[in-house]
């Protein structure tokens, strides 16, 4: 598997739902196809910005768009569409704590809630609650303060979930 770029397969499966999203200009086919890579690219490398390599493109380019498409929920709306297809049969939640320094709350026009800021033992930060399903893939997640146990966030993410049809098949042609 090629953890680098996209294969046809996934990016016609990614495409044909970018298409149906409203708010969202897919434009150019192959142009947005680079642009998801680039995205991908700095998400699996933790790379800042300005290290995207030029084969991506402009990397300000790619951070603007990035960001319009944050603003407009279409990443929020990709991960719903995708996760409607999870592994329920094994359902596991993890939480990662964010370090953030002293100064990163207070800027203008924000709130706790959109920080996801709070002071723990370890100090000051954010804490990510992910639920993946058997696969491990992630299906949810849900931004906290960084004193949040992840036993408390569990039961509000997982009974959002619901079963699919091929889960309950999986079940009773097993216990068959």
């Amino acid at each position: 598997m090629n953890r680098i770029n996209l294969s046809d397969e996934e990016w016609m499966r990614i495409l044909a739902n970018l298409k149906k999203l409203t708010g969202i200009h897919v434009g150019q086919p192959d142009t947005c196809r680079q642009f998801i890579s680039a995205c991908l690219w700095i998400l699996r490398s933790g790379a800042q910005w300005r290290v995207l390599p030029p084969t991506h493109g402009k990397w300000n380019s790619i951070f603007k768009r990035f960001s319009r498409w944050r603003a407009n929920g279409a990443w929020e709306k990709l991960l719903s569409h995708f996760s409607e297809v999870a592994d329920l049969q094994d359902v596991s939640m993890d939480g990662s704590v964010i370090r953030a320094h002293a100064c990163a709350a207070g800027a203008a026009n924000s709130s706790v809630e959109n920080e996801a800021l709070g002071r723990s033992k370890g100090g000051f930060g954010c804490k990510v609650h992910a639920l993946c399903d058997a696969l491990g893939m992630p299906i949810k997640y849900i931004l906290t303060g960084g004193q949040e146990a992840e036993c408390k966030r569990a039961y509000p993410c997982w009974k959002t979930l619901t079963p699919q049809p091929f889960w309950r098949t999986k079940l009773t042609t097993q216990t068959s």
